[in-house]
């Protein structure tokens, strides 16, 4: 028996992506990056590969492939394709401001109370392979308090707490100790700022955490935009987000930051009419699948897709289509995992009833990749000699012990009445309030009172 499965070809040629990485190390040979943090350029000074102008620092080819063949060994991509249980979507933790409510269609401030009920909700989805905290950034608390609380209410009502955006020192202090404290993962991201400038408060905040001794993952991002922050074509943009992003891990590096880093390489479309972030589009689907390509070829084990990005700020035609046309060809391309579950309106509103069409949308998706069987019996050559010219499928054995394999929708039924329309909203809230009303969620008494304690704390420090 066989398995016949389907994927996407094409795309950059091996010669292609040696291009892309041997002009990024001319630019930072030649161009270089601007530093404005004196630290870094202190210690780059005495870095053998280097030289500096100014705030300007430049980085010698072979420094900066000794760095990337380093990373390539520890971050070697394990054998075996992507399955089918490996899908999961992943809620964007403590940074919506305006919750959806699927019953009434309105919306509503992020306060602590619904940053609680959705965070529950979230858990619900626990079994459907939905991760993260609460969705939401509580609007009721003052600012400097926001991410500890959204991620408190993430470590005490979920079991998938993630990590907030850190919005200072002293509130990372805060969630690094409740991290510690329930077992969430403690990860930070260095955004650094397109076009090669190697500068962002989240730099600053790495070296302060290290200096601390946080035990914690980095991550080295960029949000480039096309025809804005970075060239219009899509080769060149990547060019530009390499050589950044490698010139942030060539520093790392060198000054000896001991910790695991991982790097992610991704460009964004710009809608050069509208003046805003392009999410969704054509565009940014090729854009996911060059880099796609690119995280692949410096060994980057695991390949997020932010398929569920959308500008639209409803669950409706807009967003459905692009997410589900993105979704399909990143799976196809090997994608499993998938972010933003949820978010609307460029990630600042959150909806239930969007994140239960994201789930079926993973479901279709995981049916799909399964393939097809490809053996003795499927090619059916007994059951057509049994059935002979004159008889039908829908009595025979085969169909009768096979048919519940097939594929099945919770809120999606193929009965052109009510396949849409009325019927099928009132399908999706039937389902959530089902979904909603299994919460068991419950941390250790010991853990709810050290979280308090230490909530209490940061309010008395920080004020609130």
């Amino acid at each position: 028996m066989s398995q016949i499965n389907y994927h996407i070809a094409g795309g950059l040629e091996p010669e292609q992506l040696d291009n892309i990485y041997e002009t990024a190390l001319r630019l930072l040979e030649n161009v270089g990056v601007k530093v404005t943090n004196p630290k870094i350029l202190a210690a780059m000074s005495a870095v053998k590969g280097t030289k500096q102008d100014g705030q300007t620092l430049f980085l010698n080819a072979e420094l900066v492939n000794d760095v990337v063949e380093n990373f390539r060994q520890i971050n070697a991509v394990e054998g075996g394709r992507p399955q089918p249980d490996d899908f999961n979507i992943q809620i964007l933790s403590g940074y919506a401001f305006k919750n959806l409510d699927f019953e009434t269609g309105t919306f509503h401030p992020m306060d602590t109370g619904t940053c609680i009920e959705t965070a529950k909700l979230i858990d619900c989805f626990h079994q459907y392979g939905v991760r993260g905290g609460t969705p939401g950034l509580p609007q009721d608390v003052p600012p400097q308090l926001r991410d500890i609380t959204a991620f408190k209410i993430g470590c005490e009502y979920t079991r998938s707490a993630d990590v907030t955006a850190i919005s200072s020192s002293v509130a990372g202090d805060y969630i690094y100790r409740m991290a510690k404290l329930t077992g969430a993962p403690f990860h930070f991201d260095v955004f650094v700022l397109s076009p090669l400038r190697i500068e962002s408060e989240t730099l600053d905040l790495i070296f302060d955490f290290v200096e601390k001794d946080y035990d914690f993952t980095i991550g080295i991002n960029a949000m480039p935009m096309l025809g804005v922050s970075t060239p219009l074509f899509l080769p060149a943009a990547f060019v530009e987000n390499m050589a950044s992003i490698l010139a942030t891990l060539t520093i790392l590096k060198s000054m000896n930051i001991d910790r695991e880093i991982y790097i992610q390489f991704t460009v964004y479309p710009f809608d050069l009419k509208y003046g805003t972030i392009a999410y969704g589009t054509p565009e940014h689907i090729l854009c996911y699948l060059m880099g796609a390509q690119i995280n692949r070829y410096y060994g980057n084990k695991e390949i997020t897709c932010k398929a569920f990005h959308t500008n639209s700020l409803f669950p409706d035609a807009h967003s459905i289509a692009q997410r589900a046309s993105f979704a399909s060809i990143a799976a196809l391309n090997g994608a499993r995992h998938f972010t933003y579950g949820g978010l609307l309106g460029i990630d600042t509103v959150f909806s239930a009833e969007q994140l239960l069409i994201d789930v079926e949308i993973i479901s279709h998706l995981r049916f799909l990749s399964k393939g097809v069987e490809f053996s003795g019996e499927t090619l059916g050559y007994d059951i057509l000699k049994d059935v002979g010219h004159t008889e039908d499928f829908l009595t025979h054995y085969s169909t009768l012990m096979n048919c519940k394999n097939a594929y099945c929708s919770e809120i999606f039924n193929n009965n052109p009445r009510s396949s849409s329309g009325p019927e099928l909203k009132e399908r999706v809230k039937q389902r959530l309030r089902s979904i909603s009303s299994r919460y068991d969620f419950s941390p250790d008494s010991h853990v709810k009172k050290e979280l308090n304690a230490l909530y209490d704390a940061a309010k008395k420090q920080l004020g609130g």
